[in-house]
């Protein structure tokens, strides 16, 4: 006697992203859209300091004293500390224009 088989059709669906036709995919689209929207509006963001900055010599001073001491830490050899000071010089900019 022969043991009965049953074959099941699994209807699971994987999809396997493999990034060549993902642009076809239009949830893809709309992610990169919101992606690149976000990337113009810091990159706006970061323009208007700079003009802002140029045009207050308050804050021109305090944006080039920012600078000397991380180029003094950088030629110290103190790399994570000239990192850290970089990544806050526009941050503490943003929270004073939110207060």
């Amino acid at each position: 006697m022969v043991p009965k088989q049953c074959h099941q059709v699994s209807s699971l669906s994987t999809s396997l992203q493999m990034g060549l036709f993902d642009f076809l995919n239009p949830e893809e689209a709309k992610k990169r859209k919101e992606a690149k929207e976000r990337e113009i509006e810091e990159q706006i963001r970061l323009q208007n300091e700079i003009r802002d900055r140029r045009k207050n010599p308050k804050k021109m001073e305090e944006y080039e004293a920012k600078v000397r001491v991380r180029r003094n830490l950088r030629m110290a050899g103190n790399d994570e500390a000239a990192d850290m000071l970089s990544a806050k010089m526009y941050d503490s900019e943003v929270d004073a224009e939110e207060s």
